[in-house]
């Protein structure tokens, strides 16, 4: 908890600040559209026959844990990455962890795999400039939409051929990520609203998701330990960031994570 609010009020506040602030209409961006290639596949990336696979998240920073790699070059590090036998990439581009969509964009030019934005998506808008970007699927925070912006965004980031990953922190969140049409659920081991991680949160909630859908564990997860826990768990795919982007090379690390 912070002086004022969670961590996650205050960056949906300034996400909010933000988006006031720019004046471009929905239909303005839906006319730069036209002619974009198709997306890449982002849900049959992870459905692999060995699981979990991996989602490797680039990320400078964040804002319980400060600076993480500083200076970090997007490219180079997602080109690890898929050397490392990453399924998808995911790219932080929310200011509060030094990101932006131009991180996006070179991540998307520079590999072969699909590429996740990962934000505080709020409405169409961003939506539309995820798919203008590059990417092939979006990140919706259960906790950050009411239950009908949720479904709403679900359907229309779908039209617009992206995949969605819809994040929950517990089962109640996670009934509203289904209820919602999402067909890629993802929990959280960490409290977006204290930042404190507890990786059993994932493995809980993975028996109220059909095998049908996709489930992924994200947060917390630091040793090959960590990942076999998961596999016995039946986890789809673990999205892993913070402990990669801190090693000395990140596409090893990755590849450590993987070796079970």
């Amino acid at each position: 908890m912070t002086d004022g609010g969670t961590y996650l009020d205050k960056i949906l506040a300034s996400k909010r600040a933000e988006l006031e602030h720019d004046n471009r209409s929905i239909a303005t961006l839906e006319a730069q559209l036209s002619g974009l290639p198709p997306t890449m596949n982002f849900m049959s990336a992870l459905r692999r026959t060995i699981r979990p696979c991996a989602i490797a998240e680039f990320k400078r920073a964040s804002p319980s844990e400060g600076v993480i790699r500083e200076h970090a070059n997007p490219v180079e590090i997602a080109a690890q990455y898929v050397d490392a036998g990453a399924a998808c990439i995911s790219v932080l581009t929310d200011r509060h962890f030094q990101g932006t969509l131009d991180d996006l964009q070179s991540v998307r030019r520079a590999v072969s795999v699909p590429v996740l934005r990962k934000d505080f998506i709020l409405e169409r808008s961003q939506i539309v400039q995820s798919r203008l970007a590059g990417a092939d699927a979006v990140l919706l925070i259960v906790a950050a939409l009411a239950p009908p912006t949720l479904r709403e965004l679900v359907s229309y980031a779908t039209s617009l051929g992206l995949a969605v990953l819809c994040e929950a922190h517990d089962e109640p969140e996670v009934e509203r990520a289904l209820a919602a049409g999402a067909k890629i659920i993802g929990v959280n081991s960490r409290d977006l609203r204290t930042f404190e991680v507890d990786l059993e949160r994932s493995i809980r909630c993975r028996k109220l998701v059909p095998s049908s859908l996709v489930y992924v564990a994200e947060s917390g997860i630091r040793s090959r330990a960590d990942m076999q826990r998961l596999r016995e768990a039946e986890v789809d795919a673990a999205l892993v960031g913070t402990h990669l982007m801190r090693a000395a090379d990140p596409g090893l690390a990755l590849m450590d994570l993987m070796s079970l």
